[in-house]
């Protein structure tokens, strides 16, 4: 069954600290701040995520067939990837989901490079992106409790459009499947999500059997 859009309107995630600094290519032991420049990373890392409104939906959609390259959904839609095929060779439905951290943070790193701050831009594209993958992995642990009360189990991974075979032109499904114009999302012909701080993907569900003790 094809259940409506759940739409999240404020998602409550805390500062990936630690993930934005990998993403800003700090390594532990190696490099070496400061106190006065982690001081300032940390203040500038706070500013900026303060600038993020993290947001997000989901639905699930039945399988109506699977191929070797190909998941079909109702009403002829199809995902295209091998890869993702065989994610799915054990699920019934998938679940689409989305997140977003909204337009300010990208906007302000803009303004950082239009003024030079290239530094500062770099720190807000971090924080944006790292932000918007954990309001994402929140969705996904949502979805994943609630599947969990059916007996019911998400495939532990989960692709997005753009990743490996599963090409960036399948993002104009989600799009419309998940109804993002009501996040204030758009769709470039390209097939870019903006505000760019935006993520998709999918996940199977599969059938969750109870262990059985050996006797």
């Amino acid at each position: 069954m094809t259940t409506p859009v759940t739409f999240f309107r404020s998602i409550p995630i805390e500062v990936p600290f630690r993930m934005i600094l990998t993403r800003l290519g700090y390594h532990s032991g190696k490099t070496v701040l400061s106190g006065r420049q982690r001081e300032k990373l940390e203040e500038t890392i706070a500013e900026s995520f303060a600038l993020c409104e993290a947001q997000g939906c989901w639905r699930r959609i039945p399988i109506v067939e699977k191929r070797n390259d190909e998941i079909v959904l109702p009403e002829g839609m199809v995902l295209k990837s091998r890869s993702l095929a065989e994610l799915l060779k054990d699920s019934f439905a998938v679940v689409l989901m989305a997140s977003t951290v909204g337009p300010a943070i990208v906007e302000a790193a803009s303004d950082a490079i239009a003024r030079g701050d290239g530094a500062t831009a770099v720190i807000l594209d971090a924080v944006g992106g790292q932000s918007a993958d954990a309001a994402m992995n929140w969705v996904n642990e949502f979805v994943r409790r609630q599947v969990s009360r059916s007996a019911e189990r998400l495939t532990v991974h989960r692709f997005s459009p753009g990743f490996g075979d599963f090409s960036l032109e399948n993002q104009n499904l989600f799009y419309s499947l998940l109804e993002l114009d009501r996040l204030g999302l758009t769709l470039t012909s390209r097939s870019m999500l903006v505000p760019e701080k935006s993520v998709t993907a999918v996940a199977g569900i599969e059938q969750s059997f109870p262990s059985v003790p050996i006797v």
